[in-house]
Protein backbone atom coordinates (compact mmCIF):
# COMPACT_ATOMS: atom_id res chain seq x y z
CA UNK A 1 0.00 0.00 0.00
CA UNK A 2 3.26 1.88 0.02
CA UNK A 3 3.56 1.77 -3.29
CA UNK A 4 -0.73 2.14 -4.41
CA UNK A 5 -1.32 5.25 -2.40
CA UNK A 6 1.56 7.32 -3.79
CA UNK A 7 0.54 6.53 -7.38
CA UNK A 8 -2.93 7.13 -7.34
CA UNK A 9 -2.35 10.59 -5.32
CA UNK A 10 0.88 12.18 -6.70
CA UNK A 11 -0.19 11.91 -10.05
CA UNK A 12 -3.30 14.09 -8.68
CA UNK A 13 -1.69 16.80 -6.30
CA UNK A 14 1.24 17.16 -9.09
CA UNK A 15 -0.49 18.51 -11.19
CA UNK A 16 -2.56 20.55 -9.56
CA UNK A 17 -0.43 21.80 -7.06
CA UNK A 18 2.69 22.19 -9.84
CA UNK A 19 6.38 22.22 -8.80
CA UNK A 20 6.23 25.23 -6.62
CA UNK A 21 3.42 24.17 -4.50
CA UNK A 22 4.99 20.59 -4.54
CA UNK A 23 8.33 22.19 -3.56
CA UNK A 24 6.38 24.23 -0.83
CA UNK A 25 4.64 21.33 1.46
CA UNK A 26 8.05 19.47 0.87
CA UNK A 27 10.53 21.98 1.99
CA UNK A 28 8.08 22.70 5.25
CA UNK A 29 7.94 19.10 5.72
CA UNK A 30 12.24 18.79 5.34
CA UNK A 31 12.17 21.81 8.10
CA UNK A 32 9.59 19.84 10.50
CA UNK A 33 11.45 16.53 10.22
CA UNK A 34 14.56 17.83 11.89
CA UNK A 35 12.08 18.82 15.07
CA UNK A 36 10.36 15.42 14.70
CA UNK A 37 14.16 14.15 15.12
CA UNK A 38 14.62 16.01 18.27
CA UNK A 39 11.42 15.17 20.01
CA UNK A 40 11.63 11.23 18.79
CA UNK A 41 15.73 11.48 20.51
CA UNK A 42 16.35 8.18 18.79
CA UNK A 43 13.70 6.42 21.35
CA UNK A 44 12.11 4.38 18.89
CA UNK A 45 14.76 2.16 17.59
CA UNK A 46 16.50 1.67 21.38
CA UNK A 47 12.53 1.03 22.93
CA UNK A 48 12.48 -1.37 19.78
CA UNK A 49 15.19 -3.59 20.68
CA UNK A 50 14.54 -3.34 24.57
CA UNK A 51 11.13 -3.80 24.43
CA UNK A 52 11.39 -6.55 22.58
CA UNK A 53 13.51 -8.69 25.27
CA UNK A 54 10.81 -8.54 28.14
CA UNK A 55 7.60 -8.46 25.83
CA UNK A 56 6.80 -11.65 27.11
CA UNK A 57 6.83 -9.72 30.96
CA UNK A 58 4.15 -7.45 31.15
CA UNK A 59 5.54 -5.84 34.42
CA UNK A 60 8.23 -5.16 33.06
CA UNK A 61 7.26 -4.47 30.00
CA UNK A 62 5.26 -1.28 31.26
CA UNK A 63 7.53 -0.57 33.49
CA UNK A 64 10.08 0.18 30.86
CA UNK A 65 6.85 1.50 28.79
CA UNK A 66 6.07 4.27 31.18
CA UNK A 67 9.94 5.15 31.64
CA UNK A 68 10.66 5.57 27.81
CA UNK A 69 7.47 7.61 27.00
CA UNK A 70 7.95 10.15 29.92
CA UNK A 71 12.07 10.66 28.38
CA UNK A 72 9.50 10.81 24.91
CA UNK A 73 7.07 13.60 26.12
CA UNK A 74 10.29 15.60 27.69
CA UNK A 75 12.31 15.79 24.61
CA UNK A 76 9.36 16.05 22.51
CA UNK A 77 8.23 19.66 24.77
CA UNK A 78 12.26 20.89 24.17
CA UNK A 79 11.59 20.19 20.55
CA UNK A 80 8.64 22.62 20.63
CA UNK A 81 10.13 25.29 22.43
CA UNK A 82 13.25 25.55 19.47
CA UNK A 83 10.96 25.31 16.56
CA UNK A 84 8.33 28.25 17.93
CA UNK A 85 11.72 29.99 18.13
CA UNK A 86 12.85 29.18 14.93
CA UNK A 87 9.43 29.73 13.53
CA UNK A 88 9.76 33.46 14.90
CA UNK A 89 13.64 33.97 14.62
CA UNK A 90 14.47 32.64 11.15
CA UNK A 91 13.12 34.82 8.40
CA UNK A 92 12.79 32.66 5.89
CA UNK A 93 10.36 30.78 7.92
CA UNK A 94 7.79 33.93 8.05
CA UNK A 95 6.69 32.95 4.39
CA UNK A 96 6.04 29.79 5.61
CA UNK A 97 4.76 30.10 8.82
CA UNK A 98 1.08 28.67 8.63
CA UNK A 99 2.61 25.44 6.49
CA UNK A 100 5.19 24.60 9.21
CA UNK A 101 2.57 25.01 12.35
CA UNK A 102 0.17 22.60 10.11
CA UNK A 103 3.27 19.81 9.46
CA UNK A 104 4.54 20.30 12.86
CA UNK A 105 1.31 18.64 14.62
CA UNK A 106 2.86 15.05 13.43
CA UNK A 107 5.39 15.62 16.24
CA UNK A 108 3.32 15.13 19.36
CA UNK A 109 1.07 12.70 17.82
CA UNK A 110 4.31 10.36 17.09
CA UNK A 111 5.29 10.34 20.30
CA UNK A 112 1.62 9.94 21.52
CA UNK A 113 1.56 6.97 19.29
CA UNK A 114 4.19 4.92 20.69
CA UNK A 115 5.00 2.99 17.23
CA UNK A 116 7.82 1.26 18.88
CA UNK A 117 6.09 -0.52 21.56
CA UNK A 118 4.01 -2.37 18.35
CA UNK A 119 7.26 -3.08 16.44
CA UNK A 120 8.58 -4.60 19.39
CA UNK A 121 5.76 -6.94 20.01
CA UNK A 122 5.87 -7.94 15.90
CA UNK A 123 2.02 -6.46 15.66
CA UNK A 124 2.77 -5.94 12.15
CA UNK A 125 -0.43 -7.40 11.23
CA UNK A 126 -2.37 -4.63 13.49
CA UNK A 127 0.11 -1.91 12.28
CA UNK A 128 -0.89 -2.71 8.49
CA UNK A 129 -4.93 -2.97 8.89
CA UNK A 130 -4.63 0.90 10.79
CA UNK A 131 -3.00 2.46 8.68
CA UNK A 132 -4.57 1.23 5.54
CA UNK A 133 -7.61 2.79 7.06
CA UNK A 134 -6.43 5.75 7.84
CA UNK A 135 -4.36 6.23 4.21
CA UNK A 136 -8.27 5.28 2.76
CA UNK A 137 -9.37 8.70 4.83
CA UNK A 138 -6.64 11.26 3.98
CA UNK A 139 -7.42 9.87 0.30
CA UNK A 140 -11.12 11.02 0.75
CA UNK A 141 -9.83 14.02 2.24
CA UNK A 142 -7.40 14.48 -0.92
CA UNK A 143 -10.16 14.36 -3.54
CA UNK A 144 -12.60 16.58 -1.78
CA UNK A 145 -10.55 19.57 -0.27
CA UNK A 146 -7.13 20.11 -2.71
CA UNK A 147 -8.50 21.45 -6.11
CA UNK A 148 -6.38 24.65 -7.00
CA UNK A 149 -2.61 25.97 -6.76
CA UNK A 150 -3.82 27.39 -3.63
CA UNK A 151 -4.54 24.59 -1.49
CA UNK A 152 -1.15 22.91 -0.80
CA UNK A 153 -1.84 23.96 2.83
CA UNK A 154 -4.92 21.40 2.96
CA UNK A 155 -2.43 18.59 0.81
CA UNK A 156 -0.06 19.03 3.56
CA UNK A 157 -2.66 18.09 5.84
CA UNK A 158 -3.36 15.12 3.92
CA UNK A 159 -0.31 14.32 4.37
CA UNK A 160 -0.53 13.98 8.08
CA UNK A 161 -3.97 12.66 8.48
CA UNK A 162 -2.89 9.06 8.27
CA UNK A 163 -0.43 9.41 10.58
CA UNK A 164 -2.22 11.57 13.14
CA UNK A 165 -5.06 9.16 13.15
CA UNK A 166 -3.39 5.72 13.17
CA UNK A 167 -0.92 7.25 16.52
CA UNK A 168 -4.66 8.43 18.30
CA UNK A 169 -5.62 4.98 17.56
CA UNK A 170 -2.21 3.63 19.09
CA UNK A 171 -2.28 5.46 21.85
CA UNK A 172 -5.56 3.89 23.03
CA UNK A 173 -5.10 0.37 21.67
CA UNK A 174 -1.62 0.25 24.17
CA UNK A 175 -4.13 -0.84 26.91
CA UNK A 176 -4.21 -4.37 25.58
CA UNK A 177 -0.72 -5.11 26.06
CA UNK A 178 1.20 -2.30 28.71
CA UNK A 179 -0.51 -1.53 32.07
CA UNK A 180 0.09 2.35 32.94
CA UNK A 181 -1.35 2.08 36.65
CA UNK A 182 1.28 -0.41 37.16
CA UNK A 183 3.01 0.92 40.40
CA UNK A 184 6.64 0.18 40.47
CA UNK A 185 10.29 2.81 40.52
CA UNK A 186 10.73 4.43 37.49
CA UNK A 187 14.69 4.21 36.62
CA UNK A 188 15.13 7.05 34.07
CA UNK A 189 19.34 7.11 33.95
CA UNK A 190 19.96 3.71 33.01
CA UNK A 191 17.74 4.55 29.50
CA UNK A 192 19.81 8.06 28.75
CA UNK A 193 23.16 6.60 27.58
CA UNK A 194 21.74 4.27 24.85
CA UNK A 195 18.99 6.62 23.86
CA UNK A 196 21.73 9.74 23.32
CA UNK A 197 23.54 7.01 20.82
CA UNK A 198 20.54 6.04 18.90
CA UNK A 199 20.05 9.83 18.78
CA UNK A 200 23.37 10.74 17.42
CA UNK A 201 22.93 8.26 15.01
CA UNK A 202 18.98 9.90 13.73
CA UNK A 203 20.70 13.29 13.74
CA UNK A 204 23.50 12.52 11.14
CA UNK A 205 20.99 10.38 9.22
CA UNK A 206 18.45 13.25 8.90
CA UNK A 207 21.90 15.18 7.11
CA UNK A 208 21.79 13.16 4.10
CA UNK A 209 17.80 11.76 4.10
CA UNK A 210 16.56 15.49 4.97
CA UNK A 211 19.25 17.96 4.33
CA UNK A 212 18.72 17.78 0.18
CA UNK A 213 15.29 19.25 -0.06
CA UNK A 214 16.82 22.13 2.87
CA UNK A 215 19.31 23.33 1.17
CA UNK A 216 17.93 22.92 -2.20
CA UNK A 217 15.32 25.32 -0.75
CA UNK A 218 17.56 27.66 0.69
CA UNK A 219 19.74 27.57 -2.70
CA UNK A 220 17.55 26.97 -5.05
CA UNK A 221 14.05 28.00 -4.90
CA UNK A 222 11.35 25.90 -4.16
CA UNK A 223 10.99 24.93 -7.89
CA UNK A 224 13.92 23.04 -7.43
CA UNK A 225 12.82 21.10 -4.43
CA UNK A 226 9.59 20.58 -6.64
CA UNK A 227 11.91 18.56 -9.71
CA UNK A 228 13.44 16.58 -6.94
CA UNK A 229 10.75 15.49 -4.87
CA UNK A 230 9.14 13.92 -8.33
CA UNK A 231 12.71 12.64 -8.97
CA UNK A 232 12.56 10.87 -5.57
CA UNK A 233 9.36 10.13 -5.02
CA UNK A 234 8.66 6.77 -7.28
CA UNK A 235 12.64 5.92 -5.75
CA UNK A 236 11.08 6.20 -1.97
CA UNK A 237 7.73 4.62 -3.02
CA UNK A 238 10.09 1.32 -4.10
CA UNK A 239 12.29 2.01 -1.63
CA UNK A 240 9.62 1.67 1.27
CA UNK A 241 8.59 -1.82 -0.19
CA UNK A 242 11.90 -3.48 0.17
CA UNK A 243 13.09 -1.39 3.42
CA UNK A 244 9.54 -2.93 4.64
CA UNK A 245 11.24 -6.49 4.26
CA UNK A 246 13.86 -5.51 6.51
CA UNK A 247 11.89 -3.01 8.55
CA UNK A 248 10.69 -6.27 10.98
CA UNK A 249 13.78 -7.80 11.54
CA UNK A 250 15.08 -5.90 14.61
CA UNK A 251 12.95 -7.02 17.59
CA UNK A 252 13.08 -10.68 16.35
CA UNK A 253 17.19 -10.31 15.62
CA UNK A 254 17.23 -8.55 18.86
CA UNK A 255 15.46 -11.38 20.55
CA UNK A 256 17.61 -13.57 19.25
CA UNK A 257 21.07 -12.00 20.37
CA UNK A 258 19.37 -11.93 24.16
CA UNK A 259 18.59 -15.62 24.00
CA UNK A 260 22.30 -16.18 22.20
CA UNK A 261 20.89 -17.99 19.73
CA UNK A 262 23.08 -17.26 16.86
CA UNK A 263 22.33 -19.81 14.14
CA UNK A 264 18.83 -18.23 14.05
CA UNK A 265 20.22 -14.86 13.88
CA UNK A 266 22.75 -15.88 11.08
CA UNK A 267 20.26 -17.73 9.00
CA UNK A 268 17.81 -14.75 9.31
CA UNK A 269 20.54 -12.51 8.22
CA UNK A 270 20.97 -14.33 5.02
CA UNK A 271 17.79 -15.01 3.87
CA UNK A 272 17.32 -10.99 4.41
CA UNK A 273 20.32 -10.29 2.50
CA UNK A 274 19.20 -12.60 -0.43
CA UNK A 275 15.50 -11.05 -0.61
CA UNK A 276 16.91 -7.57 -0.78
CA UNK A 277 19.64 -8.28 -3.30
CA UNK A 278 16.68 -9.78 -5.09
CA UNK A 279 14.16 -7.42 -5.63
CA UNK A 280 17.05 -4.13 -5.00
CA UNK A 281 19.02 -4.98 -8.37
CA UNK A 282 16.01 -5.30 -10.89
CA UNK A 283 13.81 -2.45 -9.05
CA UNK A 284 16.89 0.19 -9.59
CA UNK A 285 17.55 -0.91 -12.93
CA UNK A 286 13.88 -0.80 -13.97
CA UNK A 287 13.31 2.65 -12.84
CA UNK A 288 16.24 4.28 -14.40
CA UNK A 289 14.90 3.01 -17.90
CA UNK A 290 11.28 3.76 -17.28
CA UNK A 291 12.28 7.18 -15.35
CA UNK A 292 10.77 9.65 -18.62
CA UNK A 293 7.15 7.48 -19.34
CA UNK A 294 7.15 7.40 -14.94
CA UNK A 295 7.79 10.93 -14.90
CA UNK A 296 5.67 12.04 -17.64
CA UNK A 297 2.92 10.14 -16.20
CA UNK A 298 2.83 10.83 -12.42
CA UNK A 299 3.98 14.45 -12.47
CA UNK A 300 3.48 15.29 -16.03
CA UNK A 301 5.46 17.32 -19.14
CA UNK A 302 6.05 20.71 -16.91
CA UNK A 303 8.42 17.81 -14.37
CA UNK A 304 10.83 16.73 -17.01
CA UNK A 305 13.72 18.65 -15.57
CA UNK A 306 13.13 15.76 -12.99
CA UNK A 307 13.95 12.57 -15.26
CA UNK A 308 17.77 12.85 -14.86
CA UNK A 309 18.02 13.64 -11.36
CA UNK A 310 15.41 10.23 -10.94
CA UNK A 311 17.57 8.34 -13.07
CA UNK A 312 20.54 9.36 -10.99
CA UNK A 313 19.69 8.81 -7.73
CA UNK A 314 17.70 5.47 -8.46
CA UNK A 315 20.78 3.61 -7.16
CA UNK A 316 19.62 4.24 -3.88
CA UNK A 317 16.99 1.72 -3.94
CA UNK A 318 19.73 -1.31 -3.81
CA UNK A 319 22.03 1.38 -1.45
CA UNK A 320 19.64 2.17 1.07
CA UNK A 321 17.70 -1.24 1.49
CA UNK A 322 21.57 -3.45 2.46
CA UNK A 323 21.93 -0.20 4.83
CA UNK A 324 18.72 -1.01 6.47
CA UNK A 325 19.87 -4.01 7.20
CA UNK A 326 23.09 -3.79 8.27
CA UNK A 327 23.05 -0.63 10.06
CA UNK A 328 19.23 -0.02 11.52
CA UNK A 329 18.70 -4.13 12.45
CA UNK A 330 22.09 -6.19 12.39
CA UNK A 331 24.35 -3.39 14.51
CA UNK A 332 22.00 -2.38 17.21
CA UNK A 333 20.34 -5.44 18.17
CA UNK A 334 24.08 -6.88 19.07
CA UNK A 335 24.57 -3.23 20.78
CA UNK A 336 27.13 -1.70 18.40
CA UNK A 337 24.65 1.12 17.42
CA UNK A 338 28.15 2.91 18.00
CA UNK A 339 29.49 1.51 14.82
CA UNK A 340 26.73 2.28 13.05
CA UNK A 341 27.15 5.82 14.00
CA UNK A 342 30.41 5.98 13.10
CA UNK A 343 29.54 5.32 9.32
CA UNK A 344 26.53 7.71 9.62
CA UNK A 345 28.69 10.05 10.27
CA UNK A 346 30.56 9.44 7.31
CA UNK A 347 27.64 10.00 5.26
CA UNK A 348 26.84 13.35 6.84
CA UNK A 349 30.41 14.75 6.51
CA UNK A 350 29.65 13.64 2.45
CA UNK A 351 26.41 14.69 1.96
CA UNK A 352 26.88 18.03 3.42
CA UNK A 353 30.05 18.64 1.28
CA UNK A 354 29.06 16.93 -1.86
CA UNK A 355 25.55 19.49 -1.63
CA UNK A 356 27.38 22.65 -1.02
CA UNK A 357 29.76 22.18 -3.67
CA UNK A 358 26.79 20.90 -6.55
CA UNK A 359 23.26 22.23 -5.29
CA UNK A 360 24.09 26.02 -6.59
CA UNK A 361 25.16 25.21 -9.84
CA UNK A 362 23.26 21.71 -10.95
CA UNK A 363 20.09 22.04 -8.44
CA UNK A 364 18.20 18.94 -8.02
CA UNK A 365 20.77 17.05 -9.97
CA UNK A 366 23.31 18.16 -7.84
CA UNK A 367 21.17 16.67 -4.57
CA UNK A 368 20.50 13.31 -6.27
CA UNK A 369 24.13 13.19 -6.68
CA UNK A 370 25.14 14.02 -2.82
CA UNK A 371 22.61 11.63 -2.02
CA UNK A 372 24.21 8.67 -3.98
CA UNK A 373 27.54 9.56 -2.39
CA UNK A 374 26.44 9.82 0.90
CA UNK A 375 24.39 6.82 1.01
CA UNK A 376 27.27 4.64 -1.00
CA UNK A 377 29.95 5.99 2.02
CA UNK A 378 27.67 4.63 4.94
CA UNK A 379 26.87 0.88 3.19
CA UNK A 380 30.47 0.62 2.06
CA UNK A 381 31.23 1.16 5.50
CA UNK A 382 29.13 -0.96 7.23
CA UNK A 383 29.72 -3.67 4.45
CA UNK A 384 33.70 -3.55 5.48
CA UNK A 385 32.84 -3.52 9.07
CA UNK A 386 30.48 -6.67 9.20
CA UNK A 387 32.62 -8.46 6.69
CA UNK A 388 32.27 -12.53 7.10
CA UNK A 389 28.84 -11.95 8.89
CA UNK A 390 27.55 -10.72 4.83
CA UNK A 391 30.46 -12.22 2.40
CA UNK A 392 28.91 -15.85 2.63
CA UNK A 393 29.04 -18.23 -0.55
CA UNK A 394 25.41 -17.94 -0.56
CA UNK A 395 24.84 -14.36 -0.80
CA UNK A 396 27.84 -13.99 -3.37
CA UNK A 397 26.55 -16.53 -5.46
CA UNK A 398 22.56 -14.64 -5.23
CA UNK A 399 24.10 -11.60 -6.20
CA UNK A 400 25.89 -13.00 -9.16
CA UNK A 401 22.43 -14.89 -10.20
CA UNK A 402 20.65 -11.27 -9.50
CA UNK A 403 23.53 -9.60 -11.85
CA UNK A 404 22.96 -11.79 -14.60
CA UNK A 405 19.12 -11.43 -14.60
CA UNK A 406 19.10 -8.27 -13.80
CA UNK A 407 21.78 -7.72 -16.74
CA UNK A 408 19.16 -9.43 -19.19
CA UNK A 409 15.52 -7.71 -17.53
CA UNK A 410 17.84 -4.59 -18.36
CA UNK A 411 17.55 -5.25 -21.96
CA UNK A 412 13.80 -6.33 -22.41
CA UNK A 413 12.69 -3.21 -20.92
CA UNK A 414 15.51 -0.88 -22.78
CA UNK A 415 13.97 -2.63 -26.15
CA UNK A 416 10.29 -1.99 -25.26
CA UNK A 417 11.27 1.55 -24.19
CA UNK A 418 12.93 2.26 -27.76
CA UNK A 419 10.34 0.81 -29.98
CA UNK A 420 7.12 1.93 -27.83
CA UNK A 421 5.74 4.73 -28.51
CA UNK A 422 2.56 5.51 -25.86
CA UNK A 423 4.04 6.28 -22.39
CA UNK A 424 1.15 3.30 -20.73
CA UNK A 425 2.57 1.23 -23.12
CA UNK A 426 5.90 1.72 -22.14
CA UNK A 427 5.16 1.27 -18.50
CA UNK A 428 3.22 -1.56 -19.01
CA UNK A 429 4.57 -3.62 -21.19
CA UNK A 430 8.26 -2.32 -20.15
CA UNK A 431 7.18 -3.92 -16.22
CA UNK A 432 5.77 -6.86 -17.95
CA UNK A 433 8.69 -7.62 -20.15
CA UNK A 434 11.08 -6.58 -17.37
CA UNK A 435 8.95 -9.07 -14.77
CA UNK A 436 8.63 -12.24 -17.36
CA UNK A 437 12.87 -12.16 -18.00
CA UNK A 438 14.03 -11.61 -14.92
CA UNK A 439 11.70 -14.91 -13.39
CA UNK A 440 12.91 -16.66 -16.41
CA UNK A 441 16.52 -16.51 -15.98
CA UNK A 442 16.11 -16.70 -11.86
CA UNK A 443 14.66 -19.99 -13.02
CA UNK A 444 17.25 -20.86 -15.38
CA UNK A 445 20.19 -20.04 -12.94
CA UNK A 446 18.29 -22.02 -10.35
CA UNK A 447 18.40 -19.08 -7.81
CA UNK A 448 17.58 -20.72 -4.12
CA UNK A 449 15.58 -17.44 -3.42
CA UNK A 450 13.50 -17.03 -6.10
CA UNK A 451 12.60 -21.52 -6.21
CA UNK A 452 11.97 -21.39 -2.56
CA UNK A 453 9.62 -18.24 -2.69
CA UNK A 454 8.10 -19.24 -5.64
CA UNK A 455 7.01 -22.74 -5.21
CA UNK A 456 5.81 -21.86 -1.31
CA UNK A 457 3.55 -18.97 -3.34
CA UNK A 458 2.02 -21.65 -5.76
CA UNK A 459 1.88 -23.96 -2.46
CA UNK A 460 -0.23 -21.74 -1.22
CA UNK A 461 -2.41 -21.19 -4.44
CA UNK A 462 -2.42 -24.59 -4.62
CA UNK A 463 -3.58 -25.37 -1.32
CA UNK A 464 -6.66 -22.60 -1.43
CA UNK A 465 -8.06 -23.53 -4.78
Amino acid sequence: MTLVFPIITFPYASRILMPEGIGRVNFANSIVSYFSMLAGLGISAYATREAAKVRRDKVLLSKFSKEVFFINLVSTFISYVLFFIALFCIPKFSEYRTLLLVCSTTIIFTTIGMGWLYSALEEFRYIAIRSISFQFVSLIFLFLFVHTEEDYILYALFGIISSVGSNIYNFFYARKFIDFNIKTKLEFKPHLKPIFTFFGMSLVTSVYTMLDSTMLGFLSGDVEVGYYSAATKLNKMVLGILTAVTGVLLPRLSFYAEKKDGGSFEKLVEKAMGIVILLGLPCTVGLILLAEPLVLLFSGSEYLPAILPMQVISPIILIISIASLTGTQILPSVNKEKTALASYCLGAVTNVTMNYLLIPRYGALGAAIGTVGAETMVTGFQIIILGKSLLKKSIIVNLLQSIVATVGMGISVYFVVSHVEYVLLQIGMGVLAGVCVYAMLLFVLRNRYFVLYSSQLLGVLFHKR
